[in-house]
């Protein structure tokens, strides 16, 4: 990098690039208000303090404004999803435990064919995430979380029905 001196009767200093003999001028960026300044001293890939927004990601569209960060339309990287059919009041797995995360439920459709109560659990059923739901005879329930259901970490995402009958679970979620 180099200074451009410009002169207007007297020097001015101007900072530039030189990239291949040509000089780039360089920009410093200020986010201050009219009369104020406040330097920005992120990058541009890595923004990791908004002030006083939003940032909420639409389709391809960000939007920033009062509020706080919303992913909204992501898809998680360590996302699952299952459909598990069963007819007996044992206990059963929805997604086996993963070493030291916890397994996330965004999405759960629960359908018994005889009335049952239905809890699905952290590990076991004495910690519920969801239930006890008491279902009436080809009943169910549909739940699309905006805040997901959670295991303890390292716990397997269980689920148990009260009496033997048929029952299906689709759920889906992701691992952190």
């Amino acid at each position: 990098m180099a200074n451009i001196l410009i002169n207007q009767g007297t020097q001015t200093t101007v900072k530039s690039d030189t990239v291949g003999g040509i000089e780039y001028p360089v920009f410093k960026l200020d986010r201050g208000g009219a009369g104020a300044t406040s330097l920005f001293t992120g990058t541009l890939d890595a923004v990791t303090n908004i002030a006083a927004g939003t940032l909420s990601r639409v389709g391809t569209v960000l939007n920033l404004s009062a509020g706080t960060v919303d992913t909204i339309g992501l898809v998680h990287a360590d996302k699952w999803g299952t459909v598990i059919s069963s007819g007996t009041s044992t206990l059963g797995t929805l997604k086996a435990a993963v070493s030291g995360s916890q397994i996330f439920v965004t999405d759960i459709t629960i359908s018994v064919g005889s009335a049952s109560n239905v809890v699905i659990a952290s590990g076991g059923t004495s910690t519920p995430i969801l239930g006890t739901l008491f279902l009436s005879a080809n009943g169910g329930m549909v739940g699309n979380f905006r805040t997901p259901l959670y295991t303890v970490a390292g716990s397997a995402l269980v689920f148990k029905q009260s009496v033997d009958g048929p029952m299906t679970i689709t759920a889906s979620g992701y691992v952190d």
